[in-house]
């Protein structure tokens, strides 16, 4: 009987990897906000509210803006008293806030809703929280766990677009957004009430489901290439905010990433402008998350799993991004437009995982939380204020061309800023104190 425990207990999963689950039910709900849903309820919103398109994306400028004010906020609650209660209260949160979506009548009730309250939750949803969960349940395996979890948006953007587009064209945008809200709790809230928990050693259990007697051993082991070696520096959030290196990665990530977050933002709008019906255009998204997902699996996952670092590959996801941007300005017709689309998708497969794997990696796991949440400050003020003003551009002279032309250049100026910064190394007191 003793040794029928023992092997139960030898083939039972690591509790970590249930935490990584939760982190993709995390990751999945805030997709359901992101740009791909927000691009199927644009027209349709426009349409009946008689609202312009700026107006709307204001919306989504505020929620950006929120996000990013309130994340280094809880990213050191989270750091200090665990992930489950800000899980919990993120989900209901958001869940409360896409149905009340379904009843706004004014701008300012849309702004509220949407722009604040989905704000909130979303800043918890979308990087602290599953970057907090997986630093402190993987290290050796960490970057398998944050491949795992990091499925969570392109399964969304494949799974909801459609679903999204019947609702709205069969039953109407209010019903879309009281569906999406419903969606949010029914899969949100049994992770994080009875999954999430702190840190491995709360019960009893070591990173990646090491023992003591094993852990010695592990510096022999094959090593995935995003972990804490014994050679990572463990940073504070003060040291980390004072350095510009660490500014430096932060910028170069946000106009990065301005390529996916304002492509999605306008997808949907774009496809139209090109002939393509509703359910086409929404097929059309549909791929390009399809995209996302078989680039994760058989490209990014495996290329990241055999390199040292994320620097270089950072690097190459950016001018797959790029590329992108520029198909998609000079895209003639439709078949240069799926194409394009497609590029894209290339690029997403590897956002999430890059985009939560390098704090880790370059500032240790100390404090990761308030680490994650003021990079987070940039990259939500980027996408409050670009996409705002290129709604505006949109309305003024209907063309896109000129729009993703300026994102190219952004991106440009992101992949520069982070070929230069290379990785931050942590100030050391001895020095401080000889100056």
């Amino acid at each position: 009987m003793a040794g029928g425990g023992a092997l139960a207990r030898l083939r039972r999963p690591f509790y970590g990897w249930y935490v990584a689950g939760a982190a993709f039910i995390s990751l999945f709900l805030q997709a359901s906000t992101g740009g791909f849903t927000f691009s199927i309820f644009l027209p349709a919103m426009s349409a009946d509210l008689g609202w312009s398109r700026s107006t709307i994306v204001v919306a989504s400028s505020l929620s950006s803006i929120t996000s990013a004010l309130i994340a280094p906020v809880l990213g050191r609650i989270v750091d200090r008293r665990g992930p489950r209660l800000t899980f919990l209260l993120s989900v209901i949160c958001m869940g409360i806030a896409l149905a009340a979506c379904g009843f706004v009548d004014h701008p300012w009730q849309f702004y509220l809703a949407f722009g604040i309250m989905i704000g909130a939750a979303r800043s918890a949803l979308q990087s602290v929280l599953p970057g907090v969960m997986i630093a402190n349940w993987f290290v050796r395996r960490r970057g398998a766990a944050y491949s795992a979890a990091a499925m969570g948006p392109p399964i969304a953007n494949f799974v909801l677009p459609p679903l999204v587009t019947l609702l709205v064209t069969g039953l109407g945008w209010r019903t879309g957004w009281v569906g999406l809200g419903v969606v949010c709790l029914v899969l949100g809230l049994i992770p994080a009430l009875f999954v999430v928990r702190r840190r491995p050693e709360d019960i009893g259990l070591h990173a990646d489901g090491d023992t003591p007697e094993t852990e010695p051993a592990a510096p022999s082991e094959p090593r995935p290439a995003i972990v804490a070696t014994p050679t990572s520096e463990e940073w504070t959030a003060r040291e980390a905010a004072r350095s510009p290196a660490f500014w430096m990665v932060a910028a170069g990530m946000s106009l990065i990433l301005l390529a996916p977050n304002v492509s999605i933002v306008f997808m949907f709008s774009y496809l139209s402008s090109k002939g393509m019906e509703p359910s086409v255009a929404a097929t059309a998204i549909s791929t390009v998350s399809a995209m996302q997902v078989l680039s994760r699996l058989f490209f990014w996952s495996p290329v990241i799993s055999r390199l040292r670092s994320v620097r270089r590959i950072v690097i190459v996801w950016g001018c797959i991004l790029l590329a992108s941007s520029l198909l998609l300005a000079f895209a003639q017709g439709e078949v240069w437009a799926f194409i394009g689309a497609g590029v894209l998708g290339l690029g997403l497969g590897g956002n999430l995982v890059l985009q939560l794997q390098i704090w880790p990696e370059y500032f240790g796991r100390k404090e990761i939380g308030a680490i994650i949440g003021t990079g987070q400050l940039l990259q939500g003020l980027s996408n409050a204020i670009v996409p705002l003003a290129l709604a505006a551009l949109i309305d003024h002279t209907g063309s896109y061309t000129v729009l993703y032309l300026i994102v190219a250049a952004l991106v440009t100026v992101g992949l520069s800023l982070h070929a230069i910064v290379g990785r931050p190394r942590r100030p050391r007191l001895g020095a401080l104190t000889d100056t």
